[in-house]
């Protein structure tokens, strides 16, 4: 995955503190969900263990599918979690 979807996906981690409509949440997490599977996959892949189930975590977190609805105050947490950990381990992701 080339680094720009990785900085793309936490700068959308950022704007989603924010209030905005909720077709920009549904939009993120399609994007949040798709960028930690692909890092899980590649880790889970190169034999890693504990950075996989991170992203996996964060994966069924901001699953589109079967949605978990939490509040907002909860989310701001989670949301800028997600971006930091994407950011600082964006090399074990990217290519």
């Amino acid at each position: 995955m080339p680094l720009q979807v990785v900085y793309i996906t936490a700068i959308l981690l950022g704007i989603a503190i924010i209030p905005l409509p909720s077709g920009f949440y549904e939009l993120l997490r399609i994007v949040v969900s798709g960028t930690f599977a692909w890092g899980a996959y590649k880790n889970f892949s190169q034999k890693k263990l504990l950075l996989p189930l991170g992203y996996a975590f964060f994966v069924i977190l901001f699953n589109p599918v079967s949605e978990i609805t939490l509040p907002k105050e909860l989310w701001i947490p989670i949301d800028l979690l997600a971006a930091t950990l994407l950011l600082t381990t964006k090399d074990h992701i990217g290519e």
